[in-house]
């Protein structure tokens, strides 16, 4: 747990953007190569100075008591007007449903899920339709040899106060090609790949704080029913740093399930900014980045998750009893 967090002070992302691939090969050798240096999809530096949130709001808050660590949140894309969170370690294997002010729809327990430590959630497509994928990635230490993703078809809320339980849960359970990280954020792109990016800093051979690293999950390893392995593919402008306000909490895509008449874009939020990229709709990786904005307006205590509203706002949730649902835009 942490106190207060007020982000008074801009932060300044790293002049390059790296692009790393990796690949396994068959001597077992599975170390990404070296990064290569780039720059964003429009060649613009990711030297950008934060903005101000837009239009803050507070909508709401969770009415559901057991709601007591909302480590992430993310809108039905089957119920309109729903959305779902989890608590993070130490508690049941539940979702819980909520509507936009707050009020509690019901909890669903995950069949076949273990709650090591959840921290990442989202939705997207699966072969049912509409699927949740839960993110039992949460690892502070850093010393899970591996860890699991969960997937479930998503369930219609029970009810004010009604527990259910929910389909049986699909794992995926996998490790990271450079040893065991600590990831909060994750999202699902229309191919079913799931996405995964750091949530502390990591530093290179001499100290220097190296890039927020990406990973990505192919659709593909759902089938494999074994210890699988991620990819490293990418790394987003260099936000995490030692100040806690800089760790990456949660993620959210705008358009999971790839209409092409709606936006595709990806925020990412850390305990005191929220970063805004657009999304290449054919790779699926975040490109340019189009708004930064600190979140000191929100006055949270330990502000965590985050998801789009369908009219293009972001919905803001925080840990504790009762915290307030926020809204605002950003850029």
């Amino acid at each position: 747990m942490h106190g207060r967090i007020s982000y008074a002070a801009a932060l300044v992302a790293l002049t390059s953007l790296y692009a790393i691939t990796t690949s396994c090969t068959s001597s077992g050798d599975d170390r990404p190569p070296a990064p290569r240096a780039t720059q964003f999809a429009d060649g613009a530096s990711p030297r950008v100075a934060y903005t101000a949130l837009r239009d803050v709001d507070t909508i709401g808050a969770f009415m559901n008591r057991d709601v007591t660590e909302s480590s992430a949140a993310v809108r039905s894309w089957s119920t309109a007007g729903v959305f779902w969170t989890l608590n993070d370690s130490g508690n049941d294997e539940r979702l819980f449903a909520f509507d936009s002010t707050g009020q509690d729809l019901g909890s669903v327990t995950v069949r076949h899920g273990r709650n090591r430590d959840w921290e990442a959630l989202a939705t997207g497509p699966c072969a049912t339709g509409h699927c949740l994928f839960i993110g039992d990635v949460g690892d502070n230490l850093a010393r899970h040899d591996d860890v699991t993703i969960y997937r479930m078809p998503e369930p219609a809320p029970p009810g004010l106060g009604i527990l259910a339980t929910g389909d049986s849960a699909s794992a995926l359970r996998f490790r990271y090609p450079d040893g065991p990280r600590d990831v909060e954020a994750m999202w699902v792109d229309a191919d079913t790949a799931v996405w995964l990016v750091t949530k502390r800093p990591l530093h290179d051979a001499t100290g220097n704080t190296r890039p927020s690293q990406v990973y990505r999950l192919g659709p593909e390893l759902w089938a494999a029913n074994e210890l699988t392995v991620a990819t490293l593919v990418d790394s987003l402008p260099n936000f995490a740093s030692r100040d806690i306000r800089t760790q990456i909490t949660d993620a959210s895509h705008s358009n999971p399930f790839g209409d092409p008449a709606h936006p595709s874009r990806l925020a990412v939020r850390t305990y005191g900014m929220v970063y805004v990229f657009e999304v290449d709709r054919t790779s699926g990786r975040a490109g340019r980045l189009v708004g930064h904005c600190a979140l000191d307006a929100l006055d949270e205590k330990q502000g965590e998750g985050i998801t789009w509203l369908a009219d293009g706002r972001l919905l803001f949730t925080s840990e504790k009893r009762n915290a307030p649902l926020l809204t605002a835009n950003c850029p």
